[in-house]
């Protein structure tokens, strides 16, 4: 693992936190780093993608705002989405241990890992998932 900043029980939440997918008409499904996904492949069929991010906007470098100040950031992050041309889906980043609260984020579909990173590195954020075509969820980090 490369050096980072964040402290380690914070990646440790993060390497252990529930990845929540909300699709319209079915049931959610999770995401998790390592583990392969055949929603998230089928989702990718549906959607005739081969990529995937899933990020939030709250809470920039994991400091805690209001929630206006969050909903704001999660606004922009959803124009900025929008302006790139891509689908998405609703999704939750949940501590699976419930410690820290549940954070609504954007499964961004079809996007490239560099447009991924620049989403992460505009919105503050110390990391997001990145899924290539294997549909295997990687924790790639920010800082």
């Amino acid at each position: 693992m490369c050096a980072t900043q964040i402290d380690p029980q914070l990646l440790a939440i993060y390497q252990h936190s529930d990845y929540r997918v909300s699709v319209a008409g079915q049931n959610d499904f999770l995401l998790r780093p390592g583990l392969p996904s055949p929603e998230l492949l089928a989702v990718y069929q549906r959607y005739a993608v081969s990529s995937a991010c899933f990020i939030s906007a709250y809470n920039p470098r994991s400091e805690p705002r209001t929630l206006e100040e969050n909903v704001a950031a999660q606004q922009e992050l959803l124009k900025a989405v929008e302006a790139l041309g891509h689908s998405f889906l609703p999704g939750m980043g949940e501590d699976s241990e419930g410690g820290c609260a549940g954070e609504p984020c954007l499964l961004i579909l079809g996007i490239s890992r560099d447009q991924s990173l620049n989403l992460g590195t505009r919105f503050e954020q110390n990391a997001l998932l990145w899924m290539e075509a294997d549909a295997i969820p990687q924790l790639l980090l920010l800082r």
